[in-house]
């Protein structure tokens, strides 16, 4: 808490410095804030339904049933899925697989290297493209989602080979 108040401090004591009024200065920031969450909040909104369709639609379950029976760990599986979507749901898969399987079991260090080595591809492109109002992505999702495809496979040899 105490390096907040010094950061507070320290952009208060900028401020006066150079002579900025700092409380407006903040107004008008808030201001501009409001704008960004209006432009955002649709699609962060529509990621958050489609998550939620997916997961209770059956699917899930259908593909975990399929990758237990072909002796594949469906929570790696539905890990990897979820990673590119979603930060939060891919957080509490990892917890399950740490309770299920530990968290120094060759699973548990797998789901581990997949939760730190990629990142929310299709929530970051979704949210920031749109919150600029650009419709056309390029190539920015087919580089994205084969990166994290790319760190999927090689998380997968680096426990093979080590563990």
């Amino acid at each position: 808490m105490g390096i907040v108040v010094l950061y507070v401090l320290l952009i208060i004591s900028f401020g006066v410095i150079k002579k900025v009024n700092t409380y407006d200065a903040f107004l008008e920031g808030v201001e501009n804030s409001f704008t960004t969450i209006k432009n955002i909040f649709p699609n962060l909104l529509a990621i958050i339904f489609a998550i939620n369709v997916f997961i209770n639609s059956g699917i899930f379950t259908l593909l975990q049933n399929f990758l237990t029976s072909i002796r594949i760990v469906p929570e790696i599986i539905i890990q990897c899925f979820l990673k590119p979507i979603s930060w939060s749901s891919s957080l509490v898969m990892m917890n399950k697989i740490f309770e299920t399987y530990g968290v120094d079991s060759k699973t548990g260090m797998l789901s581990t290297l997949i939760q730190g080595g990629s990142d929310t591809t299709i929530y970051i492109i979704a949210l920031y493209f749109s919150s600029i109002k650009m419709k056309k992505t390029g190539h920015s999702i087919l580089v994205g989602i084969l990166t994290d495809l790319a760190m999927f496979l090689m998380a997968f040899v680096i426990i093979g080979i080590f563990f």
